[in-house]
């Protein structure tokens, strides 16, 4: 038996194939394309105020003399009794600062002779206590630069933990409520920053050394507003869409 080969075009071949396939009658059009998604950039800041703990006085001891060894000497005494006396206050810490020492230019007022300072700090969560060291250091000739009360680090970073938490549910807020208006849906958050705004705490109170006999200085503690800002760009989907 000898086979004969077709002759038939293969075009010729697949239209037939097309025309003996069934239609099915109602057949599904494409699926469309999903919804391009909407994205907002959102920010939102929420603040706490929170009570200070800590009292912080940054006080000097200056001394001038005919020539550096008796100014450096003055103040050197001057440091070690208040530092003694500081020692002897329970709660109270103490830290020395800077230490300088200088000549007056020639021709000036008091041209020629020697000066010498050096800072002392001192921090406690006892203000009544360290005020009342601080009277008798003025008494003692030290004069206080600087003095107010702030927060400690662990109290700073409880009340930023806390501002961070209410400013993530002000900006859960605000994504859900632009989605109502826009007629969608929150989705989800993505690329979170967390940050911490500035501090706006109690302005410090400025001193000079204090006669002999008066009353120590005073220093008003008032609430710290500690801020945290966050911010997210938020995925929105459409109302009652799946993903």
């Amino acid at each position: 038996m000898m086979l004969r080969r077709s002759h038939t075009p293969m075009g010729a071949l697949v239209a037939a194939l097309l025309a003996l396939a069934p239609v099915a009658a109602g057949a599904a059009s494409p699926p469309a394309a999903p919804a391009a998604d909407t994205v907002l950039s959102l920010s939102a800041t929420a603040a706490v105020s929170v009570p200070p703990d800590v009292l912080t006085a940054n006080l000097r001891a200056s001394a001038e003399a005919p020539g550096a060894e008796r100014a450096q000497a003055e103040v050197n005494r001057a440091i070690a009794t208040a530092l003694a006396a500081a020692r002897a206050v329970p709660g109270v810490q103490a830290t020395t600062a800077g230490y300088a020492t200088w000549q007056r230019p020639p021709g000036s007022p008091g041209g020629g002779a020697w000066q010498a300072s050096q800072g002392l700090v001192l921090t406690s969560h006892d203000g009544p206590a360290l005020l009342g060291l601080l009277g008798r250091l003025q008494a003692q000739g030290l004069a206080v630069d600087q003095l107010g009360w702030g927060l400690s680090a662990a109290a700073r970073q409880a009340a930023r933990d806390r501002a961070t938490d209410a400013a993530l549910g002000r900006l859960r807020g605000r994504a859900m409520a632009a989605a109502r208006v826009l007629g969608l849906r929150f989705g989800s958050f993505r690329m979170v920053r967390l940050g911490a705004a500035p501090e706006i705490g109690p302005r410090p109170m400025f001193a000079t050394a204090m006669r002999a006999g008066a009353p120590p200085p005073s220093a008003v503690a008032t609430d710290v507003a500690v801020s945290a800002t966050v911010s997210a760009d938020v995925l929105l989907l459409p109302d009652g869409g799946a993903r």
